[in-house]
């Protein structure tokens, strides 16, 4: 084993600090729960509860090499290499000349922390195998004459010898090179003839050694195929590479058997399928969720950038008023690639266009791993109208529900098993906390049991969007366990200028001015609707309907929507909500502005935070987030604290106390206490003696 896994296992546990599990105390308390995201200096850290692993960071001068100037059998082996080599720390960084966005543009971005040194050549591109091959242990031969699925079964079982898939040709041209390899295994015998015969293979022979928190779904064909995006993480990670058709039974039902010995809520699929809806509805099953992925390029690379989400503020929610409130959110941020790729292109191009109207863009909670660089350029870079939320439907793409009839995936329910779908929200809990995202779309649906499971389990979620393909009247909107609210789209995947200015017209139109009106659509990216057609969109609504009609973050909407419904809020977002502090501490409002990632702190002992509410209100729930929601260690986390409540600010009561906290957020539900000022005083500061509080929810009935 190589030196850098001293710290770390390789297969099933990189990293030992795993979720954090607390009892609760009594049934009121809910407790939020994530593992501890640590960088490690070299080597890569998993731990349990971790979608996709942790990788150092990147050398300060990476070698590169354009894609471009491979064969499809070269790729394969360079993505190897570079998985093999990044594991230990990324310094070899695959682009694409040809992608959108530009070639460099990331390593010339702020804040992604690598940058491109040596470009080597096509006629170079054996010098840069040479120059890593002693932490290669050779080579696993095939033939894709025989089938081209020989491919991904080289490239699986590469990954767990940390060997190079190399093709009849390409070893060739290695002798030739003169860079001596040992054959770690010759496949070039079987007799394996299709995709069926083939991955039985790999299952009966490989899969026990295999990773079985990830699998890689890449295409293999020559022409076509995927032969380089996140095949390098298949390598870093010993995870098995496998193409079947989900529209075919029987390749269903063996891919059934690969997710069978997987885990939801530990296990996700990276990469895409034949169609759409056979292959997200085949790992929906299972509680899996899928990150399409089949141009994402160097993750290896991009999970080596800083760990450490900055979450950007959240402006004031407007005030509720007797008016048509409009949500748009833009699609297809479940899609990494898109992330990657097409959105960077859309967003900098839309500069001078966002933050004019407020729109929502759908984003991969995955990018906190595989990522985080990417998505702390879009936070960072965001207005203030533009709000964020999840890609369908949490921590990767899931289909609980389908609406729309594909071969391979008829109408009905997927997401059956209840401890898998609670498997599946508990992971995405997790990373709505550390991306802070707050708001879920979901496609399609989600019945009654599935809900359930959102409410139960997503305890940072406001609110999720639901939607339908055909006319399917199961689908509509609601409030589940009196927390969480599922709107219906009025267009789920609206893709014209007329069309979602139709409908708007007549949904206005119709609106009876009896109380608050709420309307969310979704906007197709890939079409006409960018950013700047639904900024005149909502300027020609503005001028015909004038100020009956407000268009509102995905955030606010949430919010508002649930105000008018009577259900609990978040009235620490309203700017009728006023917090002071101790004397000799930070700027109180820091525990006030909607985000973690700004912290309150105070050196000083017997500090304390206060919050008027502006009027006497019924608390049903509170929530602290401490220094771990920030990404900082829980150990600085506020040891001990107690919570008041008062009418007046002069008579205190108590509300609680908490002892030897280590948790990353006190979440606690209560009866109903009737208070105007809440008061959190600090008893025993972190392990350093510092105070901290990084962010305080308050959710309120409405009282008008």
């Amino acid at each position: 084993m190589h030196s850098y896994f001293k710290t770390t296992a390789l297969w099933g546990i990189l990293g030992l600090s795993g979720i954090q599990i607390a009892a609760s105390q009594d049934e009121r308390n809910r407790y939020v729960a994530f593992p501890e995201v640590g960088q490690p200096k070299e080597g890569v850290s998993w731990p349990m509860g971790q979608a996709l692993p942790t990788f150092a960071a990147p050398s300060r001068s990476l070698d590169a090499i354009d894609v471009r100037s491979l064969s499809v059998d070269e790729q394969l082996a360079f993505a190897a290499l570079q998985g093999i080599v990044n594991r230990q720390q990324p310094r070899i960084l695959l682009f694409d000349s040809r992608a959108g966005e530009g070639g460099d543009t990331w390593a010339r971005t702020k804040g992604v922390d690598f940058s491109i040194g040596r470009i080597f050549e096509q006629r170079e591109r054996y010098e840069l195998m040479k120059k890593y091959r002693s932490e290669v242990a050779g080579v696993v031969l095939y033939d894709a004459e025989k089938s081209e699925h020989y491919r991904n079964l080289a490239s699986s079982v590469a990954g767990v010898e940390q060997a190079l898939p190399v093709s009849n040709k390409l070893w060739s041209r290695l002798v030739e090179e003169g860079i001596g390899l040992e054959v770690v295994k010759d496949l070039r015998s079987l007799d394996c003839s299709g995709p069926i015969e083939i991955y039985e293979h790999l299952y009966e022979n490989y899969w026990p050694r295999c990773s079985k928190r990830m699998i890689v779904s890449a295409r293999p064909d020559t022409r076509g195929g995927d032969h380089h995006h996140t095949r390098d993480m298949a390598a870093a990670t010993g995870s098995a590479v496998i193409w079947l058709d989900g529209r075919i039974p029987e390749e269903r039902e063996l891919m059934g058997k690969f997710l069978g010995e997987m885990k939801a809520g530990e296990a996700i699929i990276l990469g895409w399928y034949t169609t759409e809806r056979s292959g997200i509805t085949t790992a929906s099953a299972y509680g899996i969720g899928t990150l399409p992925a089949d141009y994402f390029v160097s993750s290896t690379v991009f999970a080596g950038t800083s760990p450490r989400i900055e979450v950007p503020p959240v402006p004031k929610v407007p005030r509720l008023s007797n008016k048509v409130y409009v949500a748009l959110f833009i699609s297809d941020g479940d899609n990494i690639q898109y992330n990657q790729h097409a959105m960077r292109i859309v967003w900098d191009r839309e500069r001078e266009t966002r933050g004019k109207v407020p729109l929502t863009w759908t984003i991969s909670p995955s990018l906190v791993d595989i990522a985080p660089g990417i998505m702390n350029y879009y936070y960072r870079t965001a207005t203030a109208k533009d709000c964020f939320a999840t890609g369908p439907s949490g921590m990767g793409y899931l289909i609980p529900c389908n609406t729309l009839i594909e071969d391979g995936a008829p109408l009905g329910a997927f997401a059956v098993d209840r401890g898998r779908m609670d498997g599946y929200t508990r992971l995405t809990e997790s990373y709505l906390q550390r991306s802070g995202l707050r708001v879920v779309t979901i496609w399609d649906n989600a019945n009654s049991v599935q809900r359930a499971s959102y409410e139960k389990n997503c305890r940072s979620l406001i609110g999720a969007t639901v939607q339908n393909f055909k006319d399917v009247p199961s689908v509509r909107g609601g409030v589940s366990g009196g927390r969480v609210r599922f709107d219906k789209l009025v267009i789920p995947y609206a893709g014209s200028y007329e069309h979602l200015k139709g409908s708007l017209q007549e949904e206005l139109g119709r609106w009876d001015g009896e109380g608050p009106h709420f309307l969310a659509y979704q906007v197709d990216i890939w079409g006409r609707l960018k950013p700047k057609i639904l900024v005149e969109i909502a300027r020609e609504m503005k001028a015909e309907f004038g100020e009956q009609v407000e268009f509102v973050r995905g955030d606010h909407y949430f919010n508002l929507s649930n105000h008018a419904s009577r259900v609990p809020f978040d009235i620490s977002l309203t700017d009728e909500v006023s917090v002071s502090c101790s004397e000799g501490a930070d700027d109180a409002a820091l525990a006030n502005d909607g985000t973690p990632s700004t912290i309150w702190c105070s050196q000083k002992q017997g500090a304390w935070l206060q919050f008027d509410l502006g009027k006497e209100r019924e608390l049903r729930r509170y929530v602290i987030r401490h220094a771990g929601s920030a990404g900082l260690s829980r150990s600085l986390n506020t040891r001990c604290f107690s919570v008041e409540g008062s009418l007046d600010g002069v008579s205190w009561s108590h509300i609680d106390k908490v002892t030897g906290n280590r948790l990353n957020a006190w979440d606690r539900e209560l009866e109903g206490e009737k208070l105007r000022y809440f008061r959190i005083k600090i008893e025993d500061a972190g392990e350093d003696g510092v105070a901290r509080v990084a962010e305080v929810e308050l959710y309120c009935l409405p009282t008008d």
